[in-house]
């Protein structure tokens, strides 16, 4: 006898697998906790078992539900691979293409790219998530991740696009106001805009700075979660920034921001930019076709990279 379950079903269990309950699975697959409660019960009536142990709390998957989920896991990939190498026997890049990136990338740049590539595919559609955490593609559907890190990921393939610097700058107009610094360890005496978490703590000992036991606070009249906001601030003359070359390079060039040389260096390139994908979804022609724009053609990290180049 045929078992009538669909392709959306199977996903639900392993989702309700995969996210330990029944709201973490409405909340990945967009649909509310009473849906994932019903389609679960249906499965369960259709396949005569049960796959899910309930308690007030928590739950645990039956044996029959944990060989289930095992095998619909492998089912599920090798499904997605079908789909994608279907999409690839019409050659054409169409459609939607989701991709994720940090919310200064994206703002900065993307649309910038996507609007050239787009010249040559016109039939690719953009959605763009902005999102400065890494999510799952699987989970969101996302075709593509680009992100700056200093390791990729492991569970994905990973083409590296450029090597990203971060610098520390400000407007002249700071600088006439408040001298000029020469070493990291003069900021404690001037007004830093401060990214928590990204910006290099400063530390100090009786040798200067470097120290791993005592932080030191410069003044820091503007902290915030958002490299943008902190541009914005240093352009307004508002104090010294720590921000990655590619929010600043054209800044540096039009002369609205200085780059400081401290302690010797200008550029510290501690990350890099990463196109991130699942291998089946190369098989995809807008996939492979954005990629391979990125890595072969349209390369806005080349300027970049040149003008910090230049400083040494």
């Amino acid at each position: 006898m045929t078992i009538p379950l669909t392709i959306k079903q199977i996903e639900m269990l392993v989702k309700i697998s995969e996210g330990q309950g029944l709201s973490e699975a409405a909340r990945l697959l967009n649909i509310s906790p009473s849906a994932v409660s019903k389609g679960l019960a249906v499965m369960e009536e259709n396949l005569g078992v049960p796959l899910i142990q309930r308690t007030t709390r928590t739950f645990q998957l039956t044996e029959a539900g944990e060989y289930f989920v095992s095998r619909a896991t492998e089912l599920l990939k090798e499904f997605d691979d079908i789909i994608n190498t279907t999409c690839g026997y019409f050659n054409h890049p169409h459609g939607a293409l989701k991709i994720t990136c940090s919310v200064a990338f994206g703002y900065s740049h993307l649309i910038d790219i996507f609007e050239e590539y787009r010249r040559k595919h016109h039939d690719v559609e953009l959605i763009l998530d902005l999102d400065d955490h890494l999510i799952n593609l699987n989970e969101n559907n996302v075709d593509i991740a680009l992100r700056i890190t200093a390791t990729p990921p492991q569970n994905y393939a990973a083409r590296k696009l450029s090597r990203i610097s971060w610098l520390y700058c400000a407007a002249p107009a700071y600088l006439e106001r408040n001298g000029t610094p020469t070493k990291r360890a003069e900021l404690v005496s001037h007004e830093c805009l401060v990214y928590p978490g990204l910006t290099p703590p400063l530390r100090l000992n009786e040798r200067g700075l470097q120290h791993p036991h005592c932080d030191i606070k410069p003044r820091t009249p503007v902290q915030a979660n958002s490299s943008l906001l902190l541009l914005k601030a240093a352009l307004s003359g508002q104090g010294i920034a720590w921000l990655p070359s590619y929010l600043i390079s054209e800044h540096i060039a039009s002369g609205a921001l200085n780059p400081l040389k401290l302690d010797g260096r200008y550029a510290y390139p501690t990350h890099s930019l990463y196109a991130l994908y699942f291998p089946s979804k190369f098989r995809n022609p807008k996939v492979r076709s954005f990629i391979d724009y990125l890595v072969e053609e349209h390369q806005p990290w080349n300027l970049w990279e040149k003008t910090i180049a230049s400083l040494d």
